[in-house]
């Protein structure tokens, strides 16, 4: 009777640790020339901050804030999510570094210095992980990006990855080094720009599905998160999906984030509609197209995620989100992964 009791109670504490879903935010350094602080972070909706970037040196001896003047907003942002209970990756790479990646990646002395540094600086700082955030453009550089994974798990880091949200890529990536992986953080934003002739998704959930699937072949469900963006895009003179344009529309060159969004769909300007084959929305104004995900795409992938058993969700960046909890696209996912949270407004202090 007591071994079935002791059965019983390591099944249920299984299935219970299988069904803690990751909620994730990225927290860019150039968030302070928005005036975006560590403090402006909700800790209690997420359970992991992806703190970038971080740069290598050449020999992999050193590694550097990419802005060292948001160096005190970093440590902040550390005592912060400790002190909620929330965990800090630090990514390191990003868009600009790829030169100082492949470098180390490409040297085994420099991979080898580079896991001893990472080592320190992950148990300095209390941190849960490092994330490498390298897009291999060739063959040889997927050995290279293997190779770099290897030396850092061999050396005690838990490592994360920032990949490609495409099937091909999920094809380039070697399987022995997925393996090794703390958790596989899937790209699906930027899916277009103002250089393609017509107006596509920013992010396809619908085809995020078959990305996702595809990575599950060579790493387990649970480890693999899909990172999805908290902006939108708006294209010119375009009337909708699969039409031309004339380029960016309003916005930061084309950007806005989602709480931009949020209040511009305010007015009776634009009609905004949930495209059923994309899992996307789409937004059309008089003057332009905005393509955008919402409530109901990030519900939808969020659903997904959970009957499939991948690892959760995270969005880019952590600032785009709105703050009231009705629309704020955290509490969406939350809702679906982590319903047990309370994502209620605090009460005011009289």
């Amino acid at each position: 009777m007591l071994n079935k009791i002791c059965a019983m109670l390591l099944f249920l504490a299984t299935v219970l640790l299988a069904a803690e879903f990751q909620v994730g935010a990225y927290y860019p350094n150039w968030l302070q020339y928005s005036q975006f602080t560590p403090a402006d972070v909700r800790y209690g909706f997420l359970t992991d901050v992806h703190y970038g970037y971080f740069v290598p040196s050449e020999d992999g001896s050193s590694l550097t804030n990419a802005d060292e003047s948001d160096a005190p907003n970093f440590e902040k942002l550390v005592e912060l999510a400790k002190q909620n209970k929330v965990g800090v990756i630090a990514v390191v790479g990003g868009a600009g570094n790829e030169e100082a990646m492949k470098s180390v990646a490409t040297s085994d002395d420099a991979c080898k210095k580079l896991a001893e540094t990472v080592k320190d600086f992950v148990d300095g700082s209390g941190l849960k992980g490092v994330e490498l955030d390298w897009a291999p453009a060739e063959d040889s550089e997927y050995k290279a990006w293997g190779k770099l994974v290897s030396s850092l798990a061999d050396a005690g880091v838990s490592v994360y990855a920032f990949v490609v949200g495409t099937e091909e890529a999920a094809s380039a990536y070697p399987a022995e080094a997925l393996s090794q992986l703390a958790g596989l953080m899937v790209s699906f934003t930027d899916q277009v720009s103002a250089e393609d002739e017509t107006v596509a998704p920013n992010s396809n959930f619908a085809k995020a599905k078959d990305v996702l699937n595809a990575y599950s072949s060579k790493l387990a469900s649970e480890k693999i998160v899909p990172v999805v963006p908290m902006y939108g895009k708006s294209f010119y003179k375009a009337t909708g999906l699969g039409s031309t344009h004339e380029g960016v529309g309003s916005g930061n060159e084309g950007y806005l984030q989602y709480r931009e969004l949020m209040t511009a769909f305010d007015t009776p300007d634009y009609k905004v509609t949930f495209d059923e084959e994309s899992l996307s929305e789409v937004a059309v104004s008089a003057t332009e197209t905005v393509v955008f995900n919402g409530i109901p795409s990030m519900k939808a992938l969020a659903s997904f995620v959970k009957e499939n058993g991948f690892g959760g969700v995270a969005v880019y960046d952590i600032s785009g989100d709105h703050k009231e909890p009705i629309v704020s696209l955290l509490v969406t996912v939350g809702l679906v992964l982590r319903p047990d949270v309370n994502y209620q407004p605090k009460k005011k202090k009289k």
